[in-house]
């Protein structure tokens, strides 16, 4: 199964914040920077992050973005199927396939991205940085410049 990058970029924007302080907003800025992805698209990213409650968006002169609700409580699961836009392995409703009426291939493949987005639902965003200061090496940051977050909350 083979996720969009707009999920994919949405949960390394996740990642992102979630091993910054609690009280510090990060800018769209930093997150296109940090990942090297456009800003016009983490614009779109945090935008749907934001309406789905999973991060906090503040306005004005000193605004940024933050994590909307504790990393344990964010499910990858949730995260995957509210930022996918179709989740169907095939596309099996197109009229020119010969095999429709008699192909089993859909079932299964439907079971296997059942079975994909169960696996997901056993791990929180928490589980995915439960080594902050090695993500904060990787993505070029001091890790004792910066208050990391607890993953225990």
């Amino acid at each position: 199964m083979q996720l969009t990058r707009f999920t994919d970029y949405s949960l390394r924007t996740l990642t992102f914040l979630a091993i910054q302080p609690d009280d510090r907003l990060s800018t769209i800025t930093e997150v296109a920077d940090t990942f090297g992805i456009s800003r016009n698209h983490v614009v779109k990213i945090v935008h749907q992050l934001g309406l789905k409650g999973y991060i906090e968006t503040v306005r004005g002169k000193h605004g940024g973005i933050r994590l909307g609700r504790a990393a344990v409580s964010i499910n990858l699961r949730d995260v995957v199927m509210d930022m996918e836009n179709n989740l169907a392995p095939a596309y099996c409703k197109t009229d020119d396939c010969r095999l429709s009426g008699g192909c089993r291939i859909q079932g299964i493949l439907r079971k296997a991205m059942n079975a994909f987005l169960d696996v997901l639902g056993e791990y929180t965003l928490a589980d995915a940085v439960r080594d902050p200061g090695r993500l904060c090496n990787l993505l070029g940051f001091e890790p004792d410049e910066l208050l990391i977050m607890s993953t225990a909350e």
